[in-house]
């Protein structure tokens, strides 16, 4: 396989849509969540635990929890805008596709369901999958959803027709987490069986897979650039020499009693693990790269903090107990400077960073 070919550089489109900006997008929402002040504690838009959180733009998320229900929410204005209902249990994954206007939800009740913006109903609920779907992710035209389970499978989608396009099955392959690159020739995936895989996006196969870890991984992310993968992880006195010359991948990793829970960093094409980051005390649920350089990563974990990490020093840049050491399920950016993380007591919490020092802004 040419590697060189599949790794290539090519930017991923980025949607500048606003949904206060969009005359299509139905305001009229009937909430008792009404605006207040930053760092007022109010009530929270999920009655049971938030499991994973997805941006949609410059002051709009989407979150996705155990109460069977996701949520379109305006943080900045601090308003419900939708809430979709019609999953039968809890809904642990959510997407949004800028370049279609849809949210994409994935379920234990083993359906990815399809939601127009605009509309209480899902607009289409794809079927396939055995067991819990727990990841989900588009193509960068958002035409192709690629999605794993429990169930051993990671399967395409072709998203006009619903139709399937081909399904992997790999034995004890029970899936955590995909992501696909933002030039869409790959897509990393991580599983229970504590590997990292990287699949042929053209093709639809697995190209290759990263030297087994001690632990689940948890998470993965990959760099604007495609420069970095992400899994929790990391080699010291490393980056310092090569972090914009190597491409990478960025994974987490689950741990208890202080052993495990790393962050690391992983050289793609060399499929080695270059550094690892230590500082949570408890599983690492989520991870992210900052900014398009990837010179920061936002994690959170069942430690109840949330770390800022300095990639280039190697180091932890900020920490911050977000709610009484509650368990942080999901984080993801906002934009550089915000982020929102989700906890098991169902509040959503927004997060700020000034000088690479984290403060708590908001909590609903």
């Amino acid at each position: 396989m040419n590697f060189g070919k599949l790794f290539g550089k090519k930017s991923k489109s980025k949607s500048t849509q606003n949904f206060n900006d969009n005359e299509k997008f139905d305001t009229n929402v009937n909430t008792s969540t009404q605006p207040k002040e930053k760092r007022s504690i109010r009530e929270s838009i999920h009655s049971e635990a938030i499991l994973n959180i997805y941006p949609v733009d410059s002051s709009n998320l989407v979150t996705a929890s155990q109460d069977r229900t996701l949520v379109l929410y305006d943080f900045v204005n601090h308003r419900i805008r939708r809430r979709w209902i019609g999953h039968e249990h809890d809904v642990v994954k959510v997407l949004y596709g800028s370049l279609v206007q849809l949210v994409v939800s994935a379920s234990r009740d083993r359906t990815i369901r399809l939601w127009n913006t605009n509309s209480d109903s899902p607009v289409q609920t794809l079927l396939g999958h055995e067991l819990v779907v727990t990841a989900i992710d588009f193509n960068p035209e958002n035409s192709v959803l690629v999605s794993g389970s429990r169930d051993n499978k990671v399967m395409f989608w072709d998203i006009k027709t619903g139709q399937t396009l081909k399904t992997i099955m790999i034995g004890r392959n029970l899936v955590t987490d995909v992501k696909w690159s933002h030039d869409g020739t790959f897509i990393v995936q991580t599983g229970e069986d504590k590997e990292v895989k990287v699949f042929d996006a053209r093709s639809m196969t697995q190209a290759v897979s990263f030297p087994k870890k001690q632990y689940i991984q948890t998470s993965c992310d990959i760099s604007y650039d495609n420069q970095y993968v992400v899994s929790n992880f990391i080699l010291p006195g490393y980056l310092k020499y090569s972090l914009f010359f190597v491409n990478l991948l960025m994974s987490t990793s689950n741990g208890f009693n202080n052993s495990g829970s790393e962050i690391s960093l992983w050289d793609i094409r060399q499929r080695k693990l270059l550094t690892e980051f230590y500082g949570h005390r408890a599983t690492v649920n989520s991870g992210h790269f900052v900014d398009q350089i990837a010179s920061m990563i936002i994690s959170c974990s069942n430690d109840g903090r949330a770390i800022l990490w300095n990639v280039q020093k190697n180091s932890m840049a900020s920490e911050l107990e977000v709610d009484n050491s509650t368990p942080l399920t999901s984080i993801n950016v906002m934009n550089t400077q915000n982020f929102a993380t989700g906890g098991l007591n169902g509040k959503l919490s927004i997060i700020q960073q000034h000088n690479r020092q984290l403060q708590l802004i908001d909590q609903i």
